[in-house]
């Protein structure tokens, strides 16, 4: 005697052992689940770039040379006549800097504002450097003089303190950006909890605040979108076969296809990117149509033959459907596939891999799982009532399918002529379309972060920043009064492209020193003439101050220089 086909011996030991199927299948579900805690969320706009791209090596250089990363941003803003520069307020950007330097995440000697700057200034021919808040005013007049010291420091003027005097930014850097959705609820906490006079505000803005933000975000349509997605899937299976079973086990496919594919990612220390986000949502469409094909023909196998045994009716359903149900996978894989193999960014490359594995998982768990199910719960045997609701839904579906196929019979020329021109509309279209993004627009107007945002741009330099960065060939180039110059000369340059509110370099602190060892005066506040000087002001600095003062400008051997051009448009 000939022994079955393979496929027919597979089919038949799925339904003779459904125990056993529906057992290791959960069971392995369930491994998968314990992993997903390890999913780590990676949102950050480095993640888009590959481990070798020049832009981001050189990027991941400039942050351990001069200490940088996306900043968040806290703006004091004090509507009064005084602006900031009242007792209280500088009081409160005080408080709040020593507040938000001591959280763990928070680079300490990293953090800029009122509290931790200090001022260059010269008292009879000799150069002080002071703290702007050292010490705090008590009275409105000790806040008029720390006024005056700020005005007099054009380098603060609109990168610290806007120009008609209402905020003053406090700017802290993370230590470990994949941190940032923690470490913003701390600062977020921290400045919900300080206290302030009726007349300041307080607002959170900045690339960190945005990134820890968005994370928050992401949880949040996460929660609402799956159960709505999830909801409106099974109340269709539900409408379409008046099953529970098909409902249930629809389900399970779909929990199973989107839990395995999160606990691969996590077993392969592949983060949870900001497009990963989608990828949950897309299984659930995904995943559920094996399940629907093979539901449906499982039915009218029910319907043609009632008195079969249900073991012969479901290994028949699954020698007929275990060809186009495959077929479908296997395209639906190979675009995703395309995805990962065509794509340069690894968010998208791994969303495409990823959801590959979830589409082959609901195709398993349809081809294994299901049939074994349906041997061991009988899912509405009785087709009377379900044959009943899906007849009136397939005559109104071949109704409308019917019409459709006569408008195209009579009017095959309108179509054409139709479709060509919506092509061309559609590829004029196209061409218009302008590749550009603002990170902020992600956020609805009213959202805090929005408003914070856009105030900061408002009277501020910009809450974006570009850092480009000047190397010279030798050790101590930055002290050549040439490199300087063409240093100064970018920043002039820099000031007049559109969306730029300003520049901070070494040469800002230079200029600074010249006047205050010299006149004094507004007219030497310009670079020294020649190297020596140069060496000299850095001498002078390092020997009355902290040396690394200016570690977010220049390196340690004086030859490198960092110079932030700051953005008031988030644009690309």
């Amino acid at each position: 005697m000939n022994k079955p086909p393979f496929l027919t011996r597979l089919f038949l030991t799925i339904t003779q052992h459904p125990k056993l199927v529906v057992g290791l299948g959960m069971a392995f579900l369930l491994i998968a689940f314990s992993a997903i805690p390890k999913l780590v969320q990676d949102i950050r706009s480095d993640a888009f770039l590959s481990s070798d791209n020049p832009a981001l090596l050189y990027r991941t250089k400039l942050k351990k040379q001069f200490g940088l990363s996306d900043p968040v941003i806290v703006a004091i803003r004090n509507t009064s006549a005084h602006g900031i520069y009242t007792p209280e307020t500088l009081h409160l950007i005080q408080e709040l800097t020593d507040q938000l330097s001591a959280l763990p995440n928070i680079d300490y000697a990293r953090t800029v504002s009122l509290a931790t700057e200090k001022n260059i200034s010269s008292t009879d021919g000799d150069i002080n450097i002071q703290g702007f808040l050292d010490p705090l005013p008590a009275t409105q007049a000790e806040a008029d003089i720390i006024r005056s010291a700020v005005d007099d420091f054009p380098l603060y003027r609109g990168t610290l303190v806007a120009a008609d005097h209402s905020i003053s930014l406090i700017i802290v850097e993370l230590i470990d950006e994949l941190q940032q959705e923690s470490s913003f609820r701390e600062v977020m906490a921290i400045v919900n909890a300080v206290s302030h006079g009726p007349s300041s505000e307080i607002h959170v803005a900045g690339e960190g605040a945005l990134a820890g933000s968005l994370g928050s975000y992401i949880e949040q349509d996460a929660i609402r979108l799956n159960p709505l997605a999830w909801l409106i899937i099974s109340l269709t299976i539900y409408l379409a076969f008046r099953s529970w079973h098909a409902v249930t086990m629809s389900n399970v496919i779909i929990l199973a296809s989107v839990i395995i594919t999160l606990s691969a990612m996590a077993a392969s220390n592949v983060p949870f990117f900001m497009i990963t986000s989608a990828l949950p949502v897309i299984l659930i469409g995904i995943s559920v149509a094996d399940a629907i094909h093979i539901y449906s023909h499982y039915f009218d196998v029910t319907a043609r033959n009632p008195s079969e045994s249900r073991e012969a009716r479901v290994v028949q359903t699954m020698l007929e459907m275990w060809r186009p149900v495959t077929l479908t996978t296997l395209t639906t894989m190979a675009g995703f596939m395309g995805l990962y193999f065509a794509a340069d960014m690894p968010p998208f490359k791994f969303f495409g891999l990823f959801a590959a594995l979830g589409v082959f998982v609901a195709w398993l768990y349809s081809m294994t799982l299901l049939p074994a199910s349906i041997m061991l719960v009988a899912p509405g045997d009785n087709r009377q009532s379900v044959t009943a609701g899906t007849r009136w839904s397939s005559q109104l579906f071949s109704r409308i399918a019917s019409g459709m196929g006569l408008i195209t019979l009579r009017h095959p020329h309108s179509i054409l002529v139709c479709f060509t021109i919506s092509c061309v509309a559609g590829a004029y279209s196209a061409a218009k379309l302008t590749v550009d993004e603002n990170p902020i627009n992600i956020f609805h107007s009213d959202e805090p972060l929005f408003i914070a945002d856009h105030l900061i741009n408002e009277h501020m330099a910009g809450s974006n920043a570009l850092d480009v960065v000047i190397e010279t060939p030798h050790k101590e180039g930055l002290f050549s009064p040439e490199v300087l110059t063409k240093i100064e000369q970018l920043q002039v340059y820099a000031a007049t492209l559109p969306r730029v509110g300003g520049s901070t370099s070494i040469v800002d602190y230079l200029k600074q020193m010249n006047r205050a060892l010299t006149t004094g005066t507004a007219d030497n506040y310009k670079l020294p003439d020649d190297k020596e000087t140069v060496a000299q002001y850095f001498l002078v600095y390092s020997a009355m101050s902290d040396p690394t003062d200016f570690e977010e400008e220049i390196d340690y051997n004086y030859q490198s220089a960092n110079l932030r051009i700051f953005l008031n448009s988030g644009y690309y």
